[in-house]
């Protein structure tokens, strides 16, 4: 009864879910590309970089990766895309975006939250600490490279059922479904709860010893901790849920299995919308405090 309901219950759902992909994909781009296009623009003009301004331009480069290819989805919304190279470029694509923020994200908690804990060891390191987040940077990327080169023969044509999916029937295999759920995953989400909740509490513990514009400026950064901790688990956690149940149901619930990962892909996808959002805000008040203080 169980793979009955599975089986025909979302039947009816491909078209609604078409007509919703249609309209979504496309706020996301004009959105996404509006924020990020103002924030590139505030990237030029700041005279200083700080070590989390390299980190947030990593950030701003892989939501450029997910924006410039969205028209792509938008394009499959209207109109299937013939099977090709091109739909594993983009498969390649979209989890190069989707990983790369999910590690920068997850070095930014890390940088907040040693610095809000070992502030003496932030200021020691201070002369290194530009070079320190390019390094990191750098390996990011070169992660990613490692995670498409194992997965890429996950994504050839032969295994795809549309451009950006693949056929539920040949599923992922044991080593990549791994790699992408410990490793893409649960070791990042781990460790971004873990240290924005301590960087939180110090900060939470600290406002009795502070006040004025010091007290305003710490809960706001409590706020920006708080919705950013959120906002990762809420983007990244459905998909990586649509990958287990890719692996673990049988061809019976394809139905459910494609209308939940379709879902859970826009979520992920929205991410470098709702990234954009946040730190042009973020860099336009520094560069004004910048502006205010030269």
């Amino acid at each position: 009864m169980v793979v009955h309901n599975c089986s025909v219950a979302l039947n009816h759902t491909e078209p609604a879910l078409k007509r919703f992909e249609c309209v979504a994909y496309i706020i996301v781009f004009i959105v996404g590309l509006s924020f990020n296009i103002m924030a590139l623009c505030i990237f030029c003009r700041l005279k200083r970089w700080s070590d989390m301004h390299i980190y947030m331009f990593n950030l701003l480069a892989a939501d450029f990766l997910a924006i410039i290819f969205l028209p792509f989805r938008i394009w499959e919304a209207f109109e299937k895309i013939e099977l090709s190279g091109l739909c594993t470029f983009l498969l390649c694509a979209q989890f190069s975006n989707m990983y790369s923020s999910i590690f920068t994200i997850t070095a930014i908690s890390f940088h907040r939250f040693i610095a809000v804990r070992f502030p003496f060891l932030i200021k020691a390191l201070a002369s290194k600490s530009k070079t320190i987040a390019i390094t990191k940077c750098i390996f990011i990327w070169v992660i990613i490279i490692v995670i498409c080169v194992i997965i890429l023969e996950e994504l050839t044509t032969d295994k795809l059922e549309t451009c950006f999916e693949r056929e539920m029937s040949k599923k992922l295999q044991t080593h990549s479904i791994l790699l992408l759920e410990i490793l893409g995953y649960l070791i990042p989400v781990l460790t971004v709860i873990f240290c924005s909740s301590r960087t939180i509490y110090i900060l939470v513990r600290s406002l009795g010893n502070v006040q004025g514009r010091d007290r305003v400026e710490r809960k706001t950064i409590t706020a920006v901790i708080t919705a950013n901790m959120f906002t990762f688990i809420f983007c990244f956690t459905p998909i990586h849920i649509g990958l287990l149940l890719q692996y673990f149901l049988d061809y019976s619930c394809k139905h459910f299995v494609h209308v939940f990962f379709d879902v859970a892909t826009f979520i992920a996808i929205t991410n470098c919308c709702l990234d954009s959002i946040g730190y042009y805000f973020l860099l336009r008040r520094v560069h004004k405090i910048n502006k205010r203080s030269s």
